[in-house]
């Protein structure tokens, strides 16, 4: 005959509330006789039932994760991984699984009606209109990762206009005037929101980038160099880049060698995130840190308040994005 918790509970010395509080990470318990009831548990083999709490409770005490995961994911995407660490990090302390799911495959309606979970977290990338559409007329929990602008959707982000201000300010610190943006794709939200904020903080600074300077691309390897040495080769040549991407970054910094152009002698570089090709390029990056795994976290976090009011409407930057200072920027002499 299996363990039950009248079992655990009656070995224990303790009521079966109290076991019932400690499996469920409810607060109020004594470290002392948690200790005793997990040391009974493991000493039984005691596993609770899962499925039966969570009829008993009406929660499933789960939540999803919404996200692309196709095979080129982990490289067009690299950023997924840690955020995903962190919400299923923030989601475990309180006592919550974690289901992946690929929301090119799953039935996402059906999965809600059956309550498989009891809310869901949705990677940016994986937000289609039908999801949108879904996660509003159901009034479902949710909370995207990414800012859907102009939307009734909750959603939490890091400031990436913030990002693009922090890298001009300090190029400007640098002594940098003329300043080049090499970004990705004129629909890229995140390449667009870092360069809306280099742009207001070069204006507010009583300066303008030149139009040719402001380079979109695929976000490739091979789109990146083709516009570096444009960039590099093309009349007059900035001060400094500012790349939105590491990828980006990259392939500036290998158009530079092959150009025999000098960073950060000739020109300067400032770039985001330290993952995953910055340890590629030389000299050591400047760049814009953001913590993708805390931002996850904060996800996670803002979605279980959020069960507790399902009224709230969450629509908040988290992580705010910090400068680290690498070899390829250095001041000016003047």
């Amino acid at each position: 005959m299996s363990v039950t918790i009248k079992d655990v509970a009656r070995e224990a010395g303790v009521s079966i509330a109290t076991v019932s509080k400690i499996l469920n990470r409810i607060p109020g318990i004594s470290e002392t006789t948690t200790r005793r009831v997990e040391e009974v548990m493991n000493r039984l083999d005691y596993a609770p039932n899962s499925r039966a709490a969570s009829l008993a409770r009406k929660s499933s005490r789960c939540i999803a994760f919404l996200a692309k995961l196709d095979e080129s994911e982990p490289y067009t995407n690299p950023h997924l991984f840690d955020i995903m660490c962190g919400v299923q990090e923030a989601l475990y302390a309180k006592g919550y699984s974690f289901m992946l799911i690929d929301v090119l495959q799953a039935d996402v309606e059906r999965m809600i009606l059956s309550r498989s979970f009891d809310g869901i977290i949705v990677h940016g990338g994986a937000l289609t209109k039908p999801i949108y559409q879904l996660l509003i007329g159901r009034k479902f929990p949710h909370i995207v990762i990414g800012h859907p602008s102009g939307t009734r959707i909750n959603w939490v982000d890091t400031d990436n206009s913030l990002g693009g201000r922090i890298a001009y300010e300090h190029l400007l610190e640098c002594g940098c005037v003329n300043t080049a943006f090499l970004g990705a794709l004129e629909t890229d939200d995140i390449s667009n929101e870092r360069l809306a904020g280099f742009m207001s903080a070069a204006r507010e600074n009583g300066y303008e980038c030149r139009k040719e300077w402001i380079v979109h691309t695929d976000g490739s390897l091979q789109a990146g160099r083709e516009a570096a040495v444009s960039l590099l080769t093309g009349g007059k040549r900035p001060q400094a880049v500012i790349c939105s991407s590491n990828l980006l970054a990259y392939a500036f910094s290998l158009a530079a060698f092959k150009l025999s152009v000098h960073i950060p002698d000739d020109v300067q570089l400032i770039t985001f995130d330290r993952y995953p090709y910055s340890p590629l390029i030389e000299p050591e990056p400047t760049l814009v840190q953001i913590d993708v795994r805390d931002m996850g976290r904060a996800a996670a976090k803002q979605l279980l308040h959020e069960l507790k009011k399902p009224d709230l409407r969450v629509q908040s930057f988290t992580t705010l994005p910090s400068l680290i200072i690498g070899r390829s920027t250095k001041i000016l002499p003047a």
